[in-house]
This record gives C-alpha cells, structure tokens and sequence, in this order.
C-alpha cells in the first residue's frame, strides 16, 4: 500500500460523502481528511489510486519536494515613503497589534534578544511526531526576525504562528508534508475570526505543482492572503510554486540603488508578470543564529517577503474591514503610488536570463503607512468596489476634510460606467451602474482611474480601480486591467501604469 493525497472534483462530487465514497468505491482506505475542500490522504494501490472517480489533483504523499528559500537595516527605512538618503526615521502607523500571520518554513527559535517581549505561537510541526520545533538551520527563525523581531521586524507587535514544515539543508519535505502544513493554517484561521484576514508566508519556492498550487488558492478562498518569495533562480517565476499563481502576492527583491538584479552567492531574482511587488533584499539584517544577542545579513527574496508579510499585517491593522483581495490591491496600489515605484530598474543580464521584458514588470516597491504622513483620503489606492455585471454600488473613499482643488486626473478619467463626487457633501463618493455605458467593457475587468488633490500645499494622487466580474468576485483575480482613453473613446490595457504621471 502506498500514501496518496488526492483533491476530488467538486462538479464531479456533489458534496463530501460523494467524493469519499468514490475512493472508497476503489478500494482506497481514507486515512486523513483535510480541512481544504474534498481534499484527502488515503491509502491505495497505484491500481485503487487510478481507479478512484473524479480525481482533480493526486500526488504521492512521499513525493519529495525540495524546496528552496532564499536568504538579505535600512529595510525598514527603505519601506518609509520618502525612502533615501533624506529619510526620516521609520515610524509606521501600525505595528501589526492584535494581527495574526502564519510563517511556513524550518521552525522559530525564540532565544535570540529580537524576540524578546514577541508572541510567537507554535502551532504546527511535520517533525518529531508532531512535537518538535526547533529550527536546526536558521531560515524561519531569520525571516521571523523580519517580521515581527522588536528592533529589525515589520510589524513587532503581531502574533506569529509558528510552522515547521522544512528541515534543514537541503530544505527537502514532501509534497504531503506541506499540505499537512497549509491545511494546519486554514483549520486554525476557520477556528479564529475567519472575517480577518491573515497572511501565510511562504519564504520558498518550488517547482512547479498543480496540488500545492491549488491548494494555495484555496487559502485565498478563505480570506488568508498568501505572500511569497519569487525565488532567485534568474528564471521565469512561472515555473514556480506558489510564486507563478496570479492570485497570491510575489515578492521581488531590489538593492540600495531600486535595481532588480543579481544576489551575493546566488543567481538573481526570478521575474514575470506574476511579481507583483518588491522590497528591499541586499544586505538586510537578520539575526545571528549562533550569537542569541548579535546580527549579520543576508540576501534575496526571501527576505524581502518576510517584510512584506510584516507590511500586510499593518495594512491589515489600518483597515480591518478589507478582505484579503482589497489588502492586496492596497499595499500593491499604495506601492505605485509613492514614486519609488517609478524609480525601479532592471538589470539588463537578468532580464536576458528571465526572458522578460521590462515594460511588462511591475514597478511597485512596499511602502509602510508612516506617523505623520499626508493623505488625500482614508482609502487607499487599491480596488475600492467589485460590481456584478448589470448592478451597481457606491462607495465613499473618505476624503481629507482640509483636501482642496479635488479632480479626476486627465490622463486616467472615471469610466463612463461611474461617477466621481469631487465637491459638495458628497465628495469622494463613487458611483458605479453596470446597467448602462458598458460599450467596449470587458467583463470581468478592473478599470483604474486616478484622483489628485492638495494637502498642506502638497499634491497627492490616490488611484482606484473598480472591478466588474460575470458571476463570481473570484474572476478578478486573473482578469486584465484597464483605463478608459477619452480621445479615443475606448479602454486601453494597463501594462505598468503609475498614476503619478500626468
């Protein structure tokens, strides 16, 4: 007998006693039923295992995956929005307080002084029958460092659960021993506030799998927002799991200079289209594994996500209400919007070797919410309504009472589906009918428009985007996005659009 794990259909199976009774039917023994959606591990001859109806995703639950993280402290001064040589002194207006976030790597150990006073939650572990999770290599107890450590973490105040999933060198696991793992996260989200959202991290890639893969998916499903490491292989992410899903949050890395380009003691950062931001990954500080009170550095993008996964959770804190879509589209929004964003550049080698080409890129750099800083309005730039095609909605994006000379900006106008309130008692107020003025709409799309106003005599620029899906919100996820061209009447595909041209 052999160890499976299998993910039935959902339009073969009606519901769960369908599902299991076909892999019973087989000859197949259930001998673990996951959290995720008819999802299993069972015992079978390869025989039983074929014979097994309405089989969406099986995989051997041995099957070895090797797993690859990657290693990189002026991060946190670099995720200031006036990151740079004038920058002030990094003073976010969250730090994650009453937040929760999910780490998947090789363990925490929380003797180091970074961890004092921290909130780390051991929650899962495929080691030692379930009982042992010391960290014997240093990766995890690194990343967690970057999230929530007192002096060098993101978002210090948050309670981090703790998921042992890798071993040491060469990070190798099974396929069935990290969607033990996932699923661990989603049964405990379900049992804590489902309504929060809350990032996994994923400091890893591997190659390409259709099961983890659809697995992570599902997470997202359930209002958990995945943010993981694009990998340094200077390959096409694509190739990757998690980091080539269009869904989950992937995370580049850049150097000093806001150049994607190669890492000491590694290749380069992988790229695609499916990179959606990036953060600083040269030279970070971490703790040191061997000295509980000292520090060094490391590279890469793993790195690079663990400050991002720390960056979410303030944006988590700053707007309880957004699911794990709209979080998304908030830290990725507000990330184009600083300027830095526009300042990013791409090592010509490395996008040689990735195959990609630079105005396909997102340029977007992670950008913490700072004490002090202005703001156009309460809502980010970010998508701010999801419309069913044929109905409508409005939503206020709350603008700055002391805001002045409020208006749509020329080059990316309202589409002529919505309407913009930029005076009166109902300034910021966005009114969308998919009833009407839908010639040349694509459905499901995302359709930006850009709003600039003044504070204190500073010009801001607040982009936001409505999405309009057929029938369900979830075919926003891969959909295109637009703006609507008014000299030619037509919507025009965004490639790499930064609302702070005009």
């Amino acid at each position: 007998m052999a160890e499976y794990i299998v993910a039935m259909d959902p339009s073969t199976h009606a519901d769960t006693t369908a599902a299991e009774s076909a892999i019973t039917t087989a000859g197949a023994s259930i001998t673990k039923t996951y959290g995720f959606s008819m999802t299993y591990k069972i015992e079978a001859e390869p025989a039983q295992k074929d014979a097994i109806n309405g089989v969406l995703f099986d995989e051997g639950y041995d099957r070895t995956a090797v797993i690859t993280p990657t290693f990189n402290t002026n991060h946190l001064k670099m995720l200031c929005n006036n990151a740079g040589s004038s920058a002030t002194a990094y003073n976010p207006s969250s730090t994650g307080s009453g937040e929760h976030i999910y780490l998947v790597d090789t363990g925490v150990n929380t003797a180091h002084d970074e961890f004092s006073g921290r909130t780390v939650n051991n929650l899962y572990t495929g080691f030692g029958s379930g009982t042992d999770f010391t960290d014997t290599d240093g990766h995890g107890t690194s990343m967690a460092s970057l999230v929530i450590g007192a002096n060098i973490g993101s978002a210090k105040d948050a309670t981090l659960h703790n998921v042992r999933a890798m071993d040491s060198t060469p990070y190798s696991g099974t396929i069935g021993a990290m969607i033990d793992a996932l699923d661990a996260c989603l049964v405990h989200h379900k049992a804590n506030t489902p309504s929060q959202t809350k990032p996994v991290v994923c400091c890893w890639t591997t190659s390409k799998n259709a099961l983890l893969d659809a697995k992570f998916n599902e997470l997202e499903d359930n209002n958990m927002i995945v943010i993981c490491s694009a990998g340094n292989n200077a390959g096409d992410v694509d190739f990757y799991s998690p980091a080539g899903l269009d869904r989950v949050m992937t995370v580049g890395g850049h150097n000093a200079s806001l150049n994607v380009g190669y890492f000491t003691g590694s290749t380069g950062s992988n790229l695609g289209p499916e990179v959606d931001i990036f953060a600083m990954s040269d030279d970070v500080s971490i703790i040191n594994f061997s000295d509980n009170s000292a520090y060094t550095t490391s590279d890469g993008t793993s790195v690079a996500t663990a400050q991002i996964g720390g960056l979410a959770l303030q944006y988590i804190d700053l707007y309880p209400s957004a699911d794990a879509r709209t979080i998304k589209s908030y830290i990725v929004g507000e990330g184009g919007q600083k300027n830095r964003g526009m300042s990013l550049t791409f090592d010509a080698n490395l996008l040689t070797a990735t195959g990609q080409v630079a105005a396909n890129l997102k340029k977007v750099i992670g950008v913490s919410p700072q004490v002090g800083d202005l703001a156009l309005s309460s809502v980010p730039s970010g998508l701010v309504a999801t419309v069913k095609s044929g109905e409508s909605a409005t939503v206020n994006v709350q603008i700055n009472a002391s805001a002045s000379n409020v208006s749509v900006m020329n080059f990316s106008p309202v589409p002529p589906f919505a309407t913009f309130a930029n005076t009166g008692a109902t300034i910021g107020t966005i009114t969308v009918d998919t009833s009407a003025n839908m010639a040349n709409v694509t459905v499901p799309g995302i359709y930006h428009f850009a709003v600039k106003g003044e504070v204190s005599g500073t010009v801001l620029v607040e982009e936001y985007s409505v999405g309009i899906y057929t029938s369900d919100v979830g075919e926003l996820d891969t959909s295109n996005e637009y703006y609507f061209d008014q000299t030619n009447n037509s919507y025009d595909q965004v490639v790499n659009f930064n609302a702070t041209k005009e």
